[in-house]
């Protein structure tokens, strides 16, 4: 018994020391878990030779107005990374990039050219403004891109039907699974692409390769991809496209549609 009371006398010394303990751990776990939060750089921009010179940091998303967003960005200019804030208007198609100690207040807005990265990331960021139809995210469309996100893995072994390839050939390869799904206008169907890829002044060829999810329609030559960041949870479905004749949305509307 005496033994139980001095154990008891020696815990509630040391127990005021204790919470303040943990509760210190706690508070330097959840600073950790913030600043890992803070720097989600995903590339989004390659050079000539097919390195990876910009960056976007997908958790620094920003409202700015009902068109236009704001992110940070990651340069990479003579070897030596800079920082940088950019403004896009999705309703005007232009862009304002401010760099980092660089901030001068006589900059302008450009247009957004064909193919850059600053057109992919309007791609991906503009659905969320009211100028999504200029980007393709109309209403005559949102049975398309507008259906419940995927939670399985393309590549997931639960997908249980077979892959059927539709094509091969020297610089590119297109399967799609048997396990598709028939929605009202659409179907619903992963697929795998590889791609050959030749990069300037270099004899050597790299393939790249990616399972994904793709929604084909069935009333017209319409179809989207699911677009996802990698290792993150933030994927959206793109604005629908056309494909060319034989492709792989074409055979699967072709296959399974009717």
């Amino acid at each position: 018994m005496k033994t139980n009371l001095k154990m008891k006398k020696i815990l509630k010394k040391f127990y005021p020391i204790f919470c303040i303990l943990l509760f210190y751990n706690f508070n330097a776990g959840k600073k950790l878990l913030a600043s890992g939060k803070s720097f989600e750089w995903h590339p989004v921009g390659v050079d000539q030779y097919g390195n990876i010179t910009e960056w976007i940091n997908i958790s620094s998303f920003k409202d700015l107005n009902k068109d236009s967003f704001r992110l940070q960005m990651k340069l990479l200019e003579e070897n030596k990374p800079i920082l940088a804030r950019l403004d896009l208007n999705c309703r005007n198609k232009d862009y304002y990039l401010r760099k980092k100690r660089k901030m001068s207040q006589k900059g302008t807005w450009n247009s957004i050219p064909k193919g850059s990265s600053f057109e992919e990331i309007g791609k991906f960021y503009c659905k969320k403004t009211n100028a999504a139809s200029n980007w393709g995210y109309t209403a005559e469309t949102k049975y398309l891109w507008g259906i419940e996100k995927p939670t399985l893995d393309a590549s997931s072994p639960n997908l249980q039907g077979e892959w059927i390839k539709v094509y091969k050939n020297n610089s590119s390869e297109f399967q799609y699974n048997s396990k598709v799904k028939k929605l009202s206008d659409s179907v619903l169907a992963t697929y795998y692409f590889k791609k050959k890829s030749y990069k300037k002044y270099s004899p050597n060829i790299s393939s790249k390769y990616n399972y994904g999810w793709i929604v084909v329609s069935c009333k017209e030559k319409l179809h989207s991809t699911f677009k996802k960041f990698n290792n993150t949870n933030i994927g959206e479905w793109t604005a629908p496209k056309t494909g060319r004749i034989g492709g792989g949305a074409d055979s699967i509307r072709k296959a399974e549609c009717y």
